[in-house]
């Protein structure tokens, strides 16, 4: 261990550093392919183990860890490589090749080291019934949240009270992104837990992109082997960025983060009218806020979504509140609904529009057709347009749950056969995304030339005179 020389990027520096002292904790990393983050896990580990208490009996510092990955042939050709690489047997310590076990020894440490495949039941179950201080997930991704949450159980039982116990123990792991679907998106995006630590490597790309010093071709790598990769590939594994499923295509063609996203908050204009685009439901529900300016340009200025919610508690508790807020000393405001809440609620005998007009909630249709060929042609007026104040579509980058949804969340679902379905999937995504397409219409419909081209377009459903609540 003397001889061995590492200085870690700045990033896996302060994951390697980031745990809680004598509670369970969770860290993990996402990095680009080749970014050093298998070497990370590792020096943390090293790290870890020496600030274990020393034994009462002996005076070491005793513990334990398991290392999984997904399969065994993914173990052995790449982690155990890995480590091999960086701990040789015998100057770290010992290997165990039976037991597939390194005895990690360096001053007064001493750590076990299991490398344990997640391939089979059995393997799961030998796993998740060992007693360990640490357990270290390597391409975390690939690993199944009720493996997880049963493995963080199992952290912190060794050693045993004779020996001190473990005064610090946790879980961490590395990987390159996985897709919008994968559960961990929503655990590290959205709903990190407070003992849990995230933290995002730089893009390969990037002039701070880490460990470019030890990778073939030092700063030409990343561009060279992003030669003929798709763009989804690149994105996922030199960018960092979240990938999205391949078993459904996006409905919204004409979006470009880069372009419609806002690098910064935007404001709203108290003297122009604020429009919310409404799809209600009880099992889902989606406000989208937005206002149109003098060039053109329709702003999403914020949003709000909820599941549980009948209409009526929807307009106190959450409409209400976010308007007194986030819009104080508005001129107009009123919400542009779904058309068909001019029938009866899922929830009793009113219809939304009863319970909006009770709420003292204004309201006005663009028009009564319901159809998702005129809410596309109305997004993709302003997601397709530039005008003289830039694109015609512009976010607030705190509208996350409705960028996700364009991006990749609102799609259309492929059948078994391969055929892709007619209608978008109906998902949590779908909510925002059709509320949006109602503020679309009522904006894009303000404007004379698309109303007139909307017009030769439209063979079903008739438009219809506004209503406005009383």
């Amino acid at each position: 261990m003397a001889n061995i020389k590492y200085a870690p990027p700045p990033t896996i520096e302060a994951f390697i550093q980031d745990y809680l002292p004598g509670e369970l904790f969770s860290t993990y990393i996402l990095g680009a392919v080749g970014s050093g983050k298998t070497t990370g896990l590792f020096f943390k580990l090293v790290y870890m183990a020496g600030l274990q208490a020393k034994s009462p009996i002996d005076g070491m510092r005793r513990s334990r860890c398991v290392i999984v990955r997904n399969t065994m042939p993914q173990l052995r050709d790449t982690t155990i490589t890995s480590w091999n690489y960086w701990f040789k047997d015998p100057q770290a310590g010992v290997w165990k090749a039976s037991e597939n076990k390194f005895i990690l020894r360096f001053n007064d440490v001493e750590c076990e080291v299991l490398f344990r495949p997640l391939d089979t039941a059995d393997d799961v179950a030998r796993v998740l019934s060992l007693e360990v201080t640490f357990a270290i997930l390597d391409e975390f991704v690939q690993i199944d949240k009720a493996i997880v949450d049963a493995l963080s159980a199992r952290c912190g039982r060794y050693p045993p009270a004779i020996d001190g116990g473990a005064t610090n123990w946790g879980m961490w792991g590395a990987s390159n992104p996985g897709n919008e679907d994968n559960w961990w998106h929503d655990k590290l995006e959205e709903n990190l837990p407070e003992s849990w630590a995230y933290y995002k490597q730089p893009s390969g790309f990037d002039p701070d992109a880490e460990n470019i010093e030890n990778l073939p071709g030092k700063e030409n790598y990343y561009p060279s082997l992003a030669a003929g990769k798709s763009e989804h590939w690149i994105k996922q594994f030199i960018e960092v960025c979240w990938g999205f499923s391949m078993d459904g295509t996006p409905v919204l063609k004409t979006f470009q983060g880069a372009i419609h996203v806002s690098k910064r908050p935007l404001r709203y204009d108290p003297y122009l009218p604020l429009v919310a685009g409404l799809d209600p439901g009880l099992a889902g529900s989606a406000l989208i806020f937005g206002q149109m300016d003098n060039a053109g340009r329709l702003s999403v200025l914020s949003e709000l979504t909820q599941a549980g919610y009948g209409i009526d508690r929807l307009c106190a508790e959450v409409l209400k509140p976010h308007l007194r807020l986030k819009y104080p000393n508005l001129r107009e405001f009123f919400v542009a609904p779904d058309p068909a809440a001019v029938g009866r609620s899922n929830g009793d005998e009113r219809s939304v529009l009863d319970a909006l007009r009770k709420n003292k909630v204004p309201f006005k249709f663009a028009d009564m057709n319901n159809s998702l060929s005129s809410r596309m042609q109305a997004i993709e007026y302003f997601s397709s347009r530039l005008t003289p104040a830039g694109p015609a579509l512009i976010i607030d980058p705190m509208c996350k749950v409705l960028i996700r949804a364009l991006q990749t969340g609102w799609r259309y679902r492929i059948k078994r056969d391969e055929e892709q379905t007619l209608e978008p999937e109906k998902n949590k995504w779908s909510h925002p995304a059709d509320g949006f397409g109602y503020l679309c219409k009522w904006f894009a419909n303000m404007d004379p030339e698309y109303s007139r081209a909307a017009k030769k377009r439209i063979t079903m459903g008739a438009t219809a005179p506004n209503y406005h609540a009383r």
